[in-house]
């Protein structure tokens, strides 16, 4: 009894803004699931993954939110409180009517626009960090309590009683408290000039079979673009300017041109590429986002300069020498990607001299048969999404820890694989702590095969 009533003493109860915030929480996400159920209705392409984002994004969402508020109610005055709660409340509904309508002809118009777009990825972007946050908190606090009870019932001791904190010692901690969820908000925030700070990084990649006639080729190496939104026709002049800087010798683009949009959004995307004249052209293969009307795609990509190889391989002749470059379309299942692989690629004729390979999502190159190309080229990740960029090359990710190829090289035998960071992005969260880019690839034959003065009048001979 008297542990129940210390509980009940130590215990803030629930002021009246936050039931309304957790009314409104819960109406949002039953309104999203049955805004899903119509779009099922009514045959919507869209309908199933509106539906799934319920549970696995918007709902953990809503506990952040509904956390966050029972925090800020502990220490500000009911005035500011009900402030909060309103401009939350705002806030959210930008967030929704950003999601809902990013397929319109249009964008979202307003909602879009630079006075508002920035809401809604910053918004979701914080809590989902402060999520994290709090699911990674409750993890130790659990881990904490079962090493505690292991070593009271090991020793054979009563177990500790806890002791109600003092009050001031509870006001410091729901302050300090409160200064760590605004770390999330403050990261975000960030993440906003960082999405577009675009530039160009150089990586030599030496390749275990490439030709010493073709050492020093440059490529500029170009990923999921995702114009639409704020990647506008002026962004995409600034990335067209430095790639056109950058004098590659040639372009090699894999996927995610688009944004899952109708109408002419797309327009600035053409325009930009049909700045783009490197000597031997601009080569393409299909991401995810592409697939909702690939052939008008392609169509568009010929008009700006772009070839698009789907499941194919071509050969060009850089300076006098040939080289094979290759695309496969994206495959949405995983577990058969070994067997379409194979299957489209017996279709080739047998590499009769280096190849390139460009592919979409680099999770696929585990599934790629031994042999097909001296690299393979990917993007998807952009560069991991969140994280720590630690080097052009390198940086510590979740999408890395999970054991997907985030950014730079990687090797399997003697073939190897490079994740660009990409250009630009799609959805939520904006680019936390890992910058676009614009990749420069310069490709060499293994060491010893030439001389330092050979390799540089390599380089100057390609790029004449």
């Amino acid at each position: 009894m008297a542990r129940r009533r210390r509980a009940k003493l130590g215990r803030v109860p629930a002021p009246p803004t936050a039931r309304v915030v957790r009314f409104w929480l819960i109406a949002l996400n039953l309104g999203l699931a049955a805004i899903g159920g119509v779009l099922v209705a009514s045959g919507s392409s869209r309908a199933l993954f509106l539906i799934a984002m319920v549970p696995l994004v918007f709902v953990p969402f809503a506990y952040a939110r509904w956390r966050l508020h029972r925090s800020l109610a502990g220490v500000a005055g009911r005035r500011l409180i009900a402030v909060i709660a309103a401009a939350g409340m705002v806030f959210d509904a930008v967030m929704v009517g950003q999601l809902l309508t990013a397929r319109a002809a249009d964008g979202g118009g307003w909602l879009n626009g630079p006075a508002v777009g920035w809401i809604g990825p910053v918004w979701f972007s914080a809590h989902a960090l402060l999520f994290l946050c709090y699911a990674v908190a409750g993890l130790a606090r659990t881990m904490r309590r079962v090493l505690r009870l292991a070593l009271v019932r090991a020793r054979a001791l009563p177990l500790p009683t806890a002791e109600p904190a003092a009050v001031g010692r509870r006001e410091f901690l729901q302050q300090l408290g409160l200064v760590g969820a605004a770390a999330p908000f403050a990261v975000s925030l960030a993440g906003v000039p960082l999405s577009y700070d675009f530039r160009v990084d150089e990586h030599e990649i030496e390749l275990p079979h490439w030709p010493r006639e073709l050492d020093g080729l440059r490529i500029a190496h170009l990923s999921d673009i995702h114009v639409g939104g704020a990647m506008n026709r002026r962004r995409l002049a600034r990335v067209a300017a430095l790639t056109e800087a950058a004098r590659p010798d040639l372009i090699l683009h894999t996927g995610d041109f688009l944004t899952h949009r109708g109408g002419d959004f797309d327009a600035p995307l053409y325009e930009a590429l049909a700045r783009l004249r490197p000597p031997y052209g601009q080569w393409a293969c299909l991401g995810n986002h592409d697939l909702d009307d690939p052939e008008r795609l392609e169509r568009k990509l010929r008009e700006a300069g772009v070839t698009l190889l789907r499941n194919r391989v071509v050969r060009i002749v850089v300076d006098g020498h040939a080289l094979e470059i290759a695309g496969l379309d994206f495959l949405f299942a995983r577990g058969e990607r070994a067997a379409v692989y194979r299957s489209v690629m017996s279709t080739w004729p047998q590499p009769r001299g280096p190849r390139l390979l460009l592919n979409h999502d680099p999770s696929g190159f585990a599934a790629l048969p031994d042999g097909c190309a001296d690299l393979v080229l990917s993007g998807h990740t952009h560069g991991g999404h969140i994280g720590i960029q630690l080097s052009p090359g390198h940086a510590l990710t979740v999408v890395g820890l999970a054991g997907i190829p985030d950014q730079g090289v990687f090797t399997r035998g003697d073939l190897r694989l490079f994740v660009t960071r990409c250009v630009g992005f799609y959805g939520y969260p904006m680019r936390v702590g890992i910058p676009p880019e614009i990749a420069l690839l310069t490709l060499r034959a293994p060491v010893g095969t030439l001389t330092t003065e050979e390799r540089r009048l390599a380089v100057r001979r390609l790029r004449g």
